[in-house]
């Protein structure tokens, strides 16, 4: 049932897309000169209405050279070559853009973050225990016939002779 209820909803955003769309993609257009409004894209299909010349629509869709149209009053088909796409006979070109250098603004001055004094530098100061070298593992005696060796051990004080 969650998957029914799943399928439903995400049909019903798909269409709300598509309706959005299709309403979003109306072009507007302006009428070149007097034209019938028909009921169907032909000149056999009945008028229903008529355009004055400079009156804005906007166009649905086109079939050949017919035009689904809306606008006040009644919505029909236009002949295609009576329809000037972006702009009318009568409609002033738009000005010219006007260009407004930006006002100046002061300078702002922010102070460097204060850095440990070896941040600059590729190779930190080792510290100065790493300079010194490291006592050997085991004590080194002279290989001296006739020496001993003394070492203190778990089960007391004991002498090696060599």
């Amino acid at each position: 049932m969650a998957l029914k209820s799943k399928f439903i909803t995400a049909g019903l955003a798909t269409l709300g897309i598509l309706v959005t769309t299709i309403a979003a993609s109306a072009a507007p257009a302006v009428a070149t000169s007097n034209v019938n409004v028909r009921s169907g894209p032909g000149t056999s299909y009945a008028v229903i209405d008529s355009l004055r010349r400079g009156e804005q629509v906007d166009v649905q869709s086109c079939r050949g050279s017919w035009c689904y149209v809306e606008k006040r009053g009644a919505d029909g088909w236009v002949s295609a070559n009576y329809l000037s796409y972006g702009g009318g006979w009568d409609r002033p070109p738009p000005p010219p853009p006007v260009w407004t250098p930006p006002r100046p603004q002061p300078p702002v001055w922010t102070p460097p973050r204060p850095q440990p004094p070896y941040w600059g530098n590729p190779r930190p100061p080792r510290p100065p225990h790493w300079n010194n070298p490291r006592p050997p593992a085991y004590p080194v005696y002279p290989n001296n016939p006739g020496s001993s060796v003394c070492f203190n051990g778990p089960n007391g004080y004991f002498c090696v002779n060599s």
